[in-house]
């Protein structure tokens, strides 16, 4: 839904700009060999490295930041803080002397901890490569001339 109403958005956008410049114009010699036209990216996003997603997020939550989902990257960053101050608080490094043998749960809540990070790394990554194929659907073109231009829209079946 998104991709049609900013697709929609270009057509109408540039559509005037078009006809206008085509009516002033001359009409070119048939004989002159068809210029290359030259890609412009009009979109407000830009690529993202999911390279470099994946070692921010080394930092939990700090990828997603990165893609945008500031929302996401924050509740990241506060799960993984409270997973393991529960785990360090069952092992008892705040008060040692309420220190019960519950080994096993620090076990559960550092294995958590260390899942969602894995998650953390796996979301940005992806994220990224998903922001780049959605960059990639869209192709703004012109000729050097100005007569003309091209917007177009992948679509995979």
């Amino acid at each position: 839904m998104k991709s049609t109403a900013l697709f929609l958005l270009l057509a109408v956008a540039l559509s005037p700009f078009s006809f206008a410049r085509a009516e002033e114009a001359p009409a070119a010699p048939a004989a002159s060999a068809p210029e290359e036209a030259t890609k412009v990216s009009t979109l407000p996003y830009e690529r993202k490295s999911p390279i470099l997603a994946g070692a921010l997020s080394l930092i939990p939550g700090l990828g997603q930041m990165y893609n945008g989902s500031y929302f996401l990257g924050g509740m990241l960053l506060a799960s993984e803080a409270g997973l393991y101050t529960a785990a360090l608080a069952y092992l008892g490094v705040f008060d040692p002397s309420r220190r019960i043998h519950m080994g096993v749960e620090a076990v559960f809540f550092f294995a958590l901890a260390g899942g969602l990070h894995l998650f953390s790394i796996f979301d940005a990554t992806m994220e990224a490569v998903r922001i780049n194929e959605n960059l990639d659907r869209f192709q703004v073109a012109y000729n050097p001339d100005g007569q003309a231009f091209m917007l177009a829209y992948r679509v995979r079946f």
